[in-house]
């Protein structure tokens, strides 16, 4: 069992790091370099209570009309450190040679990475106000199951430097050294819950929590994000048409391309 542990981690860390120069399959599109919330966050400091883990996300955050979408994906910790590999649209054999967008970030220094697998690029990335303290609410906890484990519901307040604060319902698994299996912010507009699942409470390769040897060091994320696109779009039109699996609308794909923000 062990050794077929080790082979998927072999295998995740081929995914992470490994790139693929021929043409993608994936579309991107201006905002997808964007980190998520839950990984740059006040809430990603809630990961950090086991040395290491990996983990299956599904996320329900709120949408930019005001409705709900879903986000899944891959997580990864490592003493503090952390990645989050988006599920990838591609499906099959080909799902890991395409690679995608990934993010890694630090709670020890506030900052990480976005990285393109198809631009072989990365771009640093920052937090605008970090984490200072975490207090748990026992009292009042409640024995609930959630995602095949025995839990205790809690109330976990974070508070951060720049005074702003946040409190969240965290499911600490009683048999996964009380990792959080399931955490929620409060109703409304902002609410989000983020459920994890296939838990292994293992230290995942120091390797990928870097980026690879050879990738190409971009200022910002919004200028990597250029590139890929003008690269996709480039690849479209020398195909000699608009491949079947790219996004379906009248423009061209360069009016994702937006203005790098000034340094």
């Amino acid at each position: 069992m062990k050794m077929l542990f080790r082979m998927g981690w072999l295998a995740l860390a081929a995914a992470l790091l490994a790139g693929c120069a021929s043409k993608p399959r994936v579309f991107f599109h201006a905002g997808d370099e964007t980190p998520p919330a839950f990984l740059t966050g006040p809430v990603a400091v809630l990961f950090t209570n086991v040395d290491g883990f990996s983990a299956k996300l599904t996320a329900s955050l709120p949408g930019a009309d005001g409705g709900r979408r879903t986000m899944s994906g891959d997580l990864l910790g490592r003493q503090g450190a952390l990645i989050f590999q988006p599920a990838n649209a591609v499906k099959g054999k080909r799902a890991r040679s395409e690679g995608g967008m990934f993010f890694i970030w630090s709670e020890m220094t506030h900052s990480g990475y976005v990285l393109s697998d198809p631009l072989q690029a990365y771009a640093p990335i920052a937090a605008s106000a970090a984490p200072t303290n975490v207090a748990l609410n026992t009292t009042g906890a409640v024995q609930e199951e959630a995602n095949g484990h025995p839990c205790r519901r809690i109330e976990a307040l974070v508070q951060c430097g720049d005074g702003s604060s946040e409190r969240f319902q965290v499911w600490e698994a009683q048999d996964a050294r009380h990792f959080p299996v399931r955490i929620r912010t409060g109703s409304g507009p902002r609410e989000m819950t983020l459920e994890l699942s296939d838990l292994r409470l293992e230290l995942p390769p120091a390797a990928v929590f870097g980026p690879p040897e050879g990738f190409t060091r971009y200022d910002s994320p919004v200028a990597l994000m250029n590139d890929l696109i003008i690269r996709q779009s480039a690849l479209a039109k020398g195909a000699g048409g608009r491949p079947a699996d790219a996004p379906r609308d009248d423009g061209p794909m360069l009016d994702n391309w937006r203005p790098s923000l000034p340094r």
